[in-house]
């Protein structure tokens, strides 16, 4: 997690399976009645040298 400089917002990355994963994280979370989420999706680069 990381707190975006000047902002009142943060970043966060999660490692889950899949979409419902991701959703009964986030619905779990204390304060997502309030929270406006943006989700992206990553993919692994195809330079990582950690993938070997």
């Amino acid at each position: 997690m990381w707190r975006c400089a000047g902002q009142y917002a943060d970043i966060s990355v999660f490692d889950v399976a899949d979409n419902e994963a991701l959703h009964r994280l986030l619905r779990n979370l204390p304060l997502f009645p309030y929270l406006t989420i943006e989700v992206t999706a990553l993919a692994q680069h195809p330079s990582d040298l950690a993938a070997g």
